[in-house]
């Protein structure tokens, strides 16, 4: 939004028009220059001069107004030169001619020193009139320098109660917001209101000033009481006869930019547009039209991105132009290398945490997504993908296309994987973390860069390659986490326990708002590291927190010490109950022992385990810990099924699903990231096995699930089938109860998402419609004995802690689609089926 430009707000100080004092007090003082007596009928010249402005005959303004200065001078009546001057001054300054402006502004003074009025109202009304040209033209010291002079004179020559006072008050108000000077601007502004309202006849010239006022308390932020200065202006204006004042569109174009920047854009064009109006119909299209016209298709630009995107967030928008543009493009023109591109949107942008909403439509938001792409496929068609790419954007008629700025661009496109993390990480591969010099190598990497990398949705990844990639930078390994959880508690610990207290008994109101400051961002932080989470952005760290599962009682608690004033006397209190609520959730996580919640202690406790878990000092590979143990077995037998999959013979030919890798992984992984170690290391055997005797342990689960799906056929194939004897399918329905169940209770908690899988009972089976308890029990008569035993024992452990396993699967389903929770993923669907989309 560009700001209006404030020529339009000048006041136009011709004082021939406040009471006609100036051309009195002009006639009074040269009645008899030279002896010669004035004839030049004044009253009626300015009478016809206000018809050519009633009238809209600009072009014969000027004409008009250097002939009566000829004819004046031709008169010797310097008086009437005088005022003519000044009138042209003020329309050479309407129409941007601004050097004509500073040559009669030079005659007129000239004609001044002359006429020996130096030093007089009119001489100060003049320079005013002079200065007010030139801030126009951008000559800002030379203007300042004239209202310094005019002011002298004029608070010498008037009653300091003088409403004419105002008009040098406002246009040096607008000389120092120009400059920068916004205190001074709104002082100076206050001044003219004052000295206005005591005049009950003034209103054209109170509405200027309250317009005037209200443009200096939006630049200084103060928005309640610009809208109050602005509306009352524009009200005034409304009022005053004709309703053509030159002014006016000034004050409508400032309340229009305040109501943009709030979030209304459509009351924001519509002031615009009246704002428009005027001015065409008074100067014409000069340079203040030019400017509203671009305000305005700003407003609308605005309204038309909202309305393409209403009720429907950035990443929607990303997914489905990509679904509708973005693969077909890829499947026409780079069949070859469309198995080998992933899709999605991640990276900076409110949209790729799922923050966005209607004020985020104003600036890098639209239709985009990501193609990420191995150096080798980069190198070989990176550039015509980008302008392939570029094309789309363009053609799509989804939604207006992305308005990019300067600080947005590279945020979607084509893009080499490396090239992408390193973007963010400043690394190709995660680093590390091995040793203590490894973990201070993480400590580099910003927490809101990592959380950038790492953000949105992957919508497609065959390849996955780049989905392994993000995997590697998910979350920080365990020793940085402690070394930077440490860090976070004695930043705690400083700040809040012990140099707040010493703040406040000192009265040191600033040092107190800084301990408060540094607190809740230390505890903000801690919050994210105890839930395993990056965190972002400063600006969106609070918003993020309701998303964590260990943030409790914290979120409250922050916002309670972040709107009281420093010195509030239940703030130390409050410190003290964040600070006990951190030590609980340690010492609940296994992290600490110590029932101390000063909060020192436990740092010292984190960074001792951080210690023990480092090896050594990193001259030697240190063994995998459990974490990337199991990573890496979940991989493997990821992979292993994938293989398996891809062999798997359909009778109505190859399913779509069999193309689809990323979904695979994704679900398959969030199946096997809940089980213990046991468990997993079991069903591999299990997957290995079969691979070496040639047996496709996914075809047997199809095959099994068939029994209810499709019976006739089923009876073809059973004997082929390994048997299951009587006790294990007790054992095998008995689990399938439990998680049945437990599946019950998700949906209850989350229907729209549980909505949209598979039906729950196998009584609503059907040749394509397979229901999650066939879909189970096909599974488990896939288990050996041995891994079906373990399997049993790790789900009457989880039901005995009154854990859940299915709603396990599903929250690391949910982050797997980019969500922070399951409560997130759910509430993203609810909102989806209230607005009726699939």
């Amino acid at each position: 939004m560009l700001r209006h430009v404030q020529m339009l707000a000048n006041v136009q100080v011709i004082c021939y028009k406040v009471n006609g004092q100036f051309c009195d007090e002009i006639h009074q003082k040269t009645q008899n220059i030279g002896g010669v007596l004035q004839v030049f009928q004044i009253t009626e010249f300015m009478k016809k001069l206000d018809e050519l402005y009633q009238k809209k005959q600009f072009s014969d303004i000027e004409s008009y107004l250097r002939n009566g200065i000829n004819e004046a001078l031709g008169r010797h009546d310097e008086g009437t030169a005088l005022i003519l001057l000044n009138e042209l001054m003020g329309y050479y300054r309407s129409v941007s001619r601004h050097a004509d402006c500073a040559k009669a502004a030079e005659q007129a003074l000239a004609l001044i020193a002359s006429m020996g009025l130096e030093g007089t109202v009119n001489h100060g009304t003049t320079l005013l009139n002079a200065a007010t040209g030139l801030r126009a033209a951008g000559e800002n010291e030379q203007a300042e320098k004239a209202y310094r002079q005019a002011q002298t004179i004029l608070e010498a020559q008037l009653p300091a109660e003088d409403y004419r006072l105002a008009s040098l008050y406002n246009n040096m108000s607008l000389l120092y917001a120009s400059t920068g000077r916004l205190e001074q601007a709104a002082e100076y502004a206050q001044k003219a209101v004052s000295r206005i309202e005591q005049n009950p006849d003034a209103r054209a010239e109170l509405a200027i000033s309250l317009s005037n006022l209200g443009g200096m308390y939006t630049r200084l932020g103060q928005s309640e009481r610009a809208h109050r200065c602005l509306e009352r202006a524009v009200r005034l204006f409304e009022q005053l006869p004709g309703g053509d004042d030159p002014h006016y569109p000034a004050a409508l174009c400032a309340l229009a930019e305040l109501h943009f920047h709030q979030g209304e854009p459509e009351k924001s064009a519509e002031l615009f547009r009246r704002a428009l109006g005027l001015i065409e119909r008074v100067y014409g299209r000069n340079d203040d039209w030019q400017t509203t016209r671009r305000n305005l298709a700003a407003a609308e630009d605005l309204i038309a991105r909202r309305n393409a995107v209403k009720n429907k967030t950035g990443m929607e928008l990303a997914r489905e132009f990509y679904e509708q543009a973005g693969r077909p493009m890829l499947q026409q023109k780079y069949p070859e290398y469309v198995g080998r591109i992933a899709a999605g949107l991640a990276g900076e942008g409110s949209e790729c945490l799922g923050f966005d909403d209607a004020f985020s439509v104003d600036h890098d938001f639209g239709p985009g997504f990501c193609l990420w792409l191995t150096k080798e496929d980069y190198q070989a068609i990176g550039s015509q993908l980008q302008a392939d790419y570029q094309a789309l954007a363009a053609q799509w008629s989804g939604a207006p296309t992305r308005n990019i700025t300067p600080e947005g661009t590279n945020r979607v496109g084509v893009m080499e994987i490396d090239e992408f993390f390193r973007r963010f990480t400043g690394h190709n591969h995660a680093p590390k973390a091995d040793s203590l010099r490894d973990v201070m190598v993480w400590n580099t990497i910003p927490q809101e860069r990592l959380a950038a990398a790492v953000s949105g949705q992957v919508f497609e990844d065959s390849l996955g390659e780049f989905t392994r990639r993000r995997a590697e930078f998910s979350k920080y390994p365990e020793p940085v986490r402690l070394y930077r959880l440490g860090q976070a508690l004695g930043r705690m610990a400083q700040a809040g326990q012990y140099n707040y207290p010493r703040a406040k008994k000192r009265q040191d109101t600033d040092m107190m708002y800084a301990c408060l400051a540094e607190f809740v961002s230390a505890a903000q932080e801690t919050a994210y590291l105890l839930d395993e989470t990056y965190m972002p952005f400063y600006k969106w760290r609070a918003r993020g927190m309701e998303q964590l599962e260990h943030a409790g009682s914290l979120i409250q608690l922050l916002h309670w010490l972040m709107e009281r004033p420093a010195a509030d006397g239940q703030a130390e209190e409050t410190i003290e109950v964040v600070c006990a609520c951190v030590a609980a959730e340690l010492k609940r996580q296994g992290l600490a022992s110590s029932e101390d919640t000063f909060l020192e202690c436990h740092k010292r406790e984190i960074l001792q385990r951080m210690q023990q878990l480092l090896q050594n000092d990193g001259t030697e590979k240190a063994e995998p810990r459990e974490p990337e143990r199991k990573a890496a077995r979940i991989k493997a037998i990821v992979d292993e099924e994938w293989r398996q999959f891809q062999q798997v013979q359909n009778e109505g030919g190859r399913a779509s699903c069999q193309d689809d890798r990323s979904t695979f992984v994704l679900m398959r992984t969030s199946q096997f990231t809940p089980w213990n170690e046991e468990v997993l290391a079991s069903y591999q055997q299990d997957l290995n096995r079969a691979g070496d005797q040639g047996w496709n342990l996914l075809t047997e689960k199809y095959a099994r699930m068939m029994e209810h799906t499709a019976p006739q056929q089923y009876a073809r194939l059973a004997d082929r089938l390994p048997k299951r004897g009587p006790e294990r399918l007790q054992l095998q329905e008995l689990l399938i109860s439990i998680m049945m169940q437990w599946t019950r209770e998700v949906e209850q908690r989350c229907p729209h998402l549980m909505g949209r899988g598979r039906n729950l009972s196998s009584v609503q089976d059907g040749p394509w419609n397979v229901s999650s308890e066939t879909y189970l029990r096909g599974e488990l008569g896939t288990y050996s004995d041995e891994t079906l035993g373990l399997y049993a024992q790790m789900v009457l452990d989880l039901l005995a802690q009154g854990e859940n396993l299915v709603e396990q699967n599903m929250t690391c389903m949910a982050r797997g689609y980019g969500y922070r929770s399951l409560k997130d993923a759910e509430n993203a669907c609810a909102a989806q089926s209230h607005t009726g989309r699939p």
